[in-house]
């Protein structure tokens, strides 16, 4: 796009460790989800505006090249609720942004971007851990980051894992994907941004490999369960490879069913604790019926269960997949009344992550040689 040149950045601590003083708690490393990463941006000279909305929203702040980014609060109500109980911020607590417009690619793809972000986030634990007088990390994710950790956990070997990591805490994390997300690629998603037409940013939203990642999965949405009906086909989460092509987006199929599907399937106990901590009761896509043959148009929404953006049973669904691995340790917290974003800022569900991250800084753990 003429005029506009993107970088991308980090929203909160970087990756990296001062090796300062060793802490009494377990180090702690937050991997956000795709709101925690920001994408830094320059308009050079040839950018013109293309509204009187981008006009007037043209940034005023900005470093001495040009470069400047939308900042948000984000994960900042959790960071505070961290130092609360004595993290510090590069000491024992750390961040671990990433590009979120690459996912990861199953075995024998090359997948250069997501890779290389799980080659440096094991590079940080190891750091993190050295830097605490050995103690194993506590892995806190959101949203898709808890996707890049079991990634992370399942690509290097127990032994790695038993040495390095204490607990596994994903917020919210999209185990089988959501039927949001086939809103996105059909017709465009604004994410509750205003005065935005969801088919302008539909093409940039169907170039970010992240996003089939989180299509539904037939394993945990079944084979059979209607997610998209239209007056010429219905697609459920088997149907993903046709419902791409039928909307348009043909070039999505081949990345899909050889990069993408086997992810969907290695949702593998890693066999160190995990804890899941999840907002409920808000009403959330659950169905998509267009009137027309047209993916242009806004299509009428059923909603179900979830926490207004992933379905519950996606949410869940380790608590099945898991069921007989004797070897995994997994906990279920669920939340009423918070959604997707306001778990991380929400009162009573920092409370209870908090709760929860205190309590594993209390558990002893033997030493693993």
């Amino acid at each position: 796009m003429n005029g506009f040149v993107l970088e991308v950045g980090a929203l909160i601590i970087v990756m990296f460790c001062t090796c300062q003083a060793a802490s009494k708690l377990h180090p702690l490393v937050l991997v956000p989800g795709n709101g925690g990463n920001q994408i830094q941006a320059r308009l050079t000279s040839d950018y013109k505006p293309s509204s009187l909305i981008c006009k007037r929203w043209y940034p005023t702040s900005k470093d001495k090249n040009g470069w400047f980014r939308h900042v948000t609060t984000y994960m900042a109500p959790l960071v505070e609720s961290l130092e609360g109980i004595g993290y510090v911020a590069g000491d024992s607590l750390f961040g671990a942004p990433y590009d979120f417009r690459y996912g990861l690619a199953a075995e024998g793809h090359p997948s250069h971007v997501g890779s290389k972000f799980l080659q440096d986030l094991k590079a940080l634990v190891e750091k993190a851990s050295t830097c605490n007088g050995g103690k194993p990390v506590i892995l806190l994710s959101h949203s898709l980051g808890g996707l890049f950790v079991l990634q992370l956990l399942n690509r290097n070997p127990l032994s790695w894992r038993k040495k390095f990591i204490q607990h596994f805490v994903a917020l919210s994390a999209p185990w089988g994907g959501t039927v949001e997300q086939m809103l996105t690629f059909a017709s465009g998603n604004t994410l509750g941004v205003p005065l935005v037409d969801p088919l302008i940013v539909r093409q940039e939203q169907r170039s970010s490999e992240s996003n089939l990642w989180l299509l539904p999965s037939s394993k945990i949405f079944g084979c059979q369960n209607p997610l998209v009906i239209t007056p010429n086909a219905t697609y459920s989460a088997a149907d993903i490879p046709k419902f791409l092509y039928d909307i348009g987006f043909p070039q999505g199929v081949h990345p899909f069913e050889t990069r993408i599907l086997p992810l969907m399937e290695e949702l593998i106990a890693p066999e160190v604790p995990v804890t899941c901590i999840i907002g409920s009761g808000v009403r959330t896509t659950e169905a998509l019926f267009y009137k027309t043959s047209s993916f242009d148009e806004r299509p009428d929404v059923v909603y179900g269960a979830g926490d207004g953006t992933v379905n519950m049973v996606s949410l869940l669904a380790l608590e099945s997949l898991w069921a007989d691995k004797k070897n995994q340790s997994l906990n279920v917290i669920s939340i009423d009344d918070v959604s997707h974003k306001s778990i991380l800022k929400d009162h009573i569900a920092l409370e209870r992550i908090i709760g929860q991250i205190s309590e594993i800084n209390s558990q002893i753990r033997s030493k693993v040689m």
